[in-house]
């Protein structure tokens, strides 16, 4: 009866003191970072009627559980214990090897494995979608390019969990990149490559507990960024990277999949990065609507004259690689994409000479759903057109540097062709232009805006006025008949047209 007696004794005390401990748990020990991406149950509505109840038990059982104080202790270190099981306390994490974490949108490292594959319909309205962006941007005298960052689990595979094969080469990103390049569409820059090459180079671009890539991950990208735009003729190269001060990321680094299991102080966090805050310091910074977070619409005006303008529309990879673009951009107009992956609206108000939309590796298939609808077409040419043609004066000022014909997914032909032409007047009359493709089909005609940057013809000329002469379109051109064509350029000058003969000739699929 007494050793009955003390063991209920030893059990109520033991409660009672795990009950005082959970609410003096928070007094005395800092309570762990809990990001759990859901909102936390309400505090219950006092009932109103008898049958409210009911509701009131339910929803103070939510609220308890919710609002224990104790709680996060409790879950930290569960899923600490889990983590070193290789098992997830949280269904937007997965544990891979050696400790490493890696984030699950709910397809289980989908985009990575290729699943589900990118359909032909897709590729299709994807790739149309990016033609008419560039052509609308290249009307407005800017360059368009869409940039994206690798995930994690494509440049690191080894660390994934034990289920994970490794990245699939025909997922989405890489299938669009390849299929971008071969038909012309435009400058689609999937940052695997050179990222990965760091990675292998040892240079840790990912940090273990964290979604995001490091300030060496950003690097390679933002390298690989300013080396096609400098081939643009738009700014000049990347900064070396032993010229870029990077700090340590301390205890409160980039830690958010750690901060998903309630373990990031439970963890040693490691991932350098660009001091954001230091590079914008003294710079003005213009907010162009209520909010101010780091999300809303702004404008940082770096005081670097000379410089072109930069609309870069982003998500949160390109808070790393922003401290490297300031040098190289008099202005950057900054929006997220959550208020839209396609901005005419910016581009019209600021002018950029480059529009940059960067975006990460799941998010790219959704990104070019918005926007103008299709590449133009060719047509067929014109009465007016023809006059153009008949009257236009011969120069050898120019030249055709591309011009192919290609396929996109699902079979639709397209016609690329790119290169400058100039009227080597002092001022420049309009940058209106056109293409015309002669052949035993008929002839076809397309608008150029001649008007994209090229300092080396204005260096070769000796004359500013030719650096505005570069061109470059796709134009749809299903249903062409086929053979082969003979490839003309046109552009307005003084009161009337020049032309130029390209001296390739291309084939029609």
């Amino acid at each position: 009866m007494l050793a009955s007696r003390l063991h209920w004794r030893l059990l109520v005390g033991t409660i009672l003191v795990l009950m005082a401990a959970a609410w003096l748990a928070p007094l005395v020990a800092r309570p762990p970072e809990l990001r759990e991406n859901r909102p936390l149950a309400p505090a219950p509505a006092w009932p109103r009627r008898p049958e409210d109840l009911a509701a009131l038990r339910k929803a103070a059982d939510a609220y308890v559980a919710d609002h224990f104080p104790a709680r996060p202790y409790l879950i930290a270190a569960l899923n600490r214990a889990r983590m070193a099981a290789g098992v997830s306390g949280s269904g937007r994490v997965i544990v891979g090897r050696d400790g490493w974490l890696f984030f699950d949108n709910g397809s289980h490292l989908g985009e990575a494995r290729g699943d589900p594959p990118l359909s032909a319909a897709e590729a299709r309205a994807w790739l149309a979608t990016f033609a008419a962006r560039r052509a609308y941007a290249a009307q407005q005298g800017a360059a368009y390019l869409v940039v994206v960052p690798p995930s994690k689990e494509t440049v690191y595979p080894q660390h994934g969990p034990a289920w994970y094969r490794g990245p699939n080469p025909d997922r989405p990103a890489a299938a669009l990149a390849r299929i971008a390049q071969a038909g012309g569409a435009g400058d689609l820059l999937y940052l695997y490559a050179p990222v990965k090459a760091a990675a292998d180079a040892g240079q840790p671009v990912f940090s273990r507990h964290d979604t995001h890539w490091t300030g060496y991950g950003a690097y390679a990208g933002y390298a690989a960024l300013m080396d096609r735009l400098h081939a643009l003729g738009l700014t000049d190269g990347p900064r070396p990277l032993s010229a870029i001060p990077m700090q340590p990321s301390g205890a409160r680094g980039p830690r958010d999949l750690a901060a998903m299991l309630g373990v990031s102080s439970l963890v040693s966090l490691d991932a350098p990065h660009f001091d954001y805050a230091a590079a914008v310091a003294g710079k003005p910074i213009s907010y162009l609507g209520p909010r101010t977070d780091w999300t809303a619409p702004q404008v940082i005006d770096t005081g670097v004259a000379g410089k072109p303008i930069l609309l870069l529309l982003r998500d949160s990879f390109s808070n790393e690689m922003l401290p490297l673009l300031l040098p190289h951009f008099s202005r950057i107009v900054l929006a997220h994409v959550q208020d839209g992956f396609w901005r005419p609206d910016l581009m019209a108000r600021f002018r950029p000479q480059a529009v940059v939309l960067e975006v990460t590796e799941p998010g790219l298939p959704d990104a070019l759903l918005q926007g103008p609808a299709t590449a133009p077409a060719l047509r067929v040419v014109d009465a007016p057109t023809a006059a153009i043609i008949a009257g236009a004066k011969a120069t050898g000022v120019c030249n055709v540097e591309t011009a192919a014909f290609g396929k996109v997914a699902g079979g639709v032909a397209d016609f690329t062709a790119s290169g400058w032409m100039t009227e080597l007047a002092p001022r420049v009359t309009s940058p209106l232009g056109l293409v015309v493709l002669k052949g035993a089909g008929g002839a076809f005609a397309g608008d150029l805006a001649m008007d994209r940057p090229r300092p080396d013809v204005a260096a070769h000329f000796r004359l500013p006025s030719a650096e505005a002469s570069g061109f470059a379109a796709t134009f749809a051109a299903d249903g062409l008949p086929r053979g082969l064509y003979t490839i003309g350029v046109y552009r307005r000058s003084g009161p009337g047209w020049i032309a130029c003969a390209a001296r390739q000739a291309v084939v029609a699929p």
